[in-house]
């Protein structure tokens, strides 16, 4: 499998749609953040990545500012976080924080085989480096 790296220009309204979906995103990662620290504060539990997933598309499901996130991709943020967690336990990282909007800086969308990263060039150059993996 290879991968291919190529810069596209976005257009005023995709820069704003990708802006969008990135402050959901880090809102959904917050989101997550915090109702896996009442968790723990109340039953000592913390959430797998199957009830992250769950809880994501739920949360997704209920509230409609979630839902201008794909359903992979609010899954994808879930596991960003189960992944920074895990680091936490393995005492590879410090404990996750909460994410500023500037900050969250990728989408995933694995069913499409692309991602978007690097997008602090949105809205400057209205520029984005994309990756696509060929198989």
């Amino acid at each position: 499998m290879g991968a291919y790296r190529y810069r596209a220009y976005a257009s005023k309204t995709t820069t704003r749609v990708l802006k969008t979906q990135l402050e959901v995103a880090c809102k959904l990662y917050n989101t997550l953040l915090h109702v896996e620290k009442e968790e723990y504060e109340e039953n000592k539990h913390t959430l797998g990545i199957n009830e992250l997933w769950q809880l994501a598309l739920e949360l997704r499901r209920r509230n409609p500012e979630f839902q201008v996130l794909h359903s992979q991709v609010a899954q994808q943020v879930a596991e960003r976080f189960y992944r920074a967690r895990e680091r936490l336990l393995d005492g590879l990282s410090n404990k996750p924080k909460e994410k500023k909007p500037h900050k969250h800086l990728s989408l995933v969308y694995p069913q499409s085989g692309w991602r978007l990263s690097d997008t602090r060039q949105v809205g400057r150059e209205k520029q984005v480096e994309s990756s696509f993996a060929a198989e």
